[in-house]
C-alpha cells in the first residue's frame, strides 16, 4: 500500500526533489523488489502453499501496480482523485483570479489542500460556459507538457485550454465538475477534433 500512494504522489516528489526524483525512485523500486522477494521466500518456507499464493500476489499488485501507475498517468490521476476526492470537492470554493491576471501558476491553496496539486496552486485556465475552468496541474513543464485536474460548470467546451503554455484538453470526466486535462496530441484528440 505504502508504494502505490508513494507512486500517486510522484509529481509531488518531482516538484520538490527535481534531480534526484528518477535515482530514489529507481532505488526504492529495487529495495521494494527485494524485500517483498525475501518477504515471500519467508513465508513459502514456512510451508503453506496458499499463504505463499497469497504473499506472491500482494507482491504483483504492489510492484506491478506501484509500476503500472508510475507509468499510465491517467490512470494514476483517476486513482488520485479518488483517494483525495474530499480536498478536491473543498478546492471549487478557493477564489481564482481572472484568466491572464496574476501568477501564472494561479493563487496559493490553503495548507490543507495542498494534496491536489504539487506546486500547492490552483489556476484559471480560461472559460467553458462562461464559468472559470479551476486547473489544478498535477505535472508541470513549462512549455513542454502539463496534465492535471480542471474543474468545469456543466459540461466543458473541448478545448484547447492554455495550460501553462501547452494547450490541453479534458480527457476523462471524473465527478463534481473534475475532468482530467492532457496535452493536445494523439490519436483521440484527432479523432474528437
Amino acid at each position: 500500500m505504502i508504494s502505490i500512494v508513494l507512486t500517486l504522489h510522484a509529481e509531488f516528489f518531482l516538484h520538490w526533489i527535481w534531480v534526484l526524483y528518477l535515482p530514489l525512485f529507481a532505488f526504492g523500486y529495487l529495495i521494494l523488489a527485494i524485500v517483498s522477494g525475501i518477504s515471500v521466500g519467508a513465508v513459502a518456507r514456512g510451508g503453506s502453499r496458499g499463504l505463499a499464493i497469497a504473499a506472491a500476489v500482494l507482491v504483483v499488485v504492489s510492484v506491478g501496480g506501484s509500476l503500472f501507475l508510475f507509468v499510465d498517468t491517467k490512470a494514476s490521476g483517476w486513482a488520485r482523485f479518488w483517494l483525495e476526492y474530499p480536498a478536491f470537492a473543498a478546492a471549487v470554493a478557493v477564489e481564482v483570479p481572472e484568466h491572464g491576471e496574476g501568477d501564472l501558476y494561479g493563487v496559493e491553496l490553503p495548507s490543507h489542500l495542498c494534496v491536489i496539486a504539487p506546486n500547492c496552486r490552483i489556476a484559471n485556465l480560461g472559460y467553458s460556459n462562461g464559468a472559470p475552468i479551476r486547473y489544478a496541474a498535477d505535472y508541470v513543464e513549462v512549455f513542454e507538457d502539463t496534465y492535471g485536474y480542471g474543474h468545469f460548470v456543466g459540461t466543458p467546451e473541448p478545448g484547447p485550454y492554455n495550460g501553462f503554455g501547452t494547450p490541453v484538453w479534458p480527457t476523462m470526466e471524473l465527478t463534481g465538475g473534475w475532468w482530467w486535462l492532457e496535452r493536445c496530441d494523439g490519436p483521440d484528440y484527432e479523432r474528437a477534433r
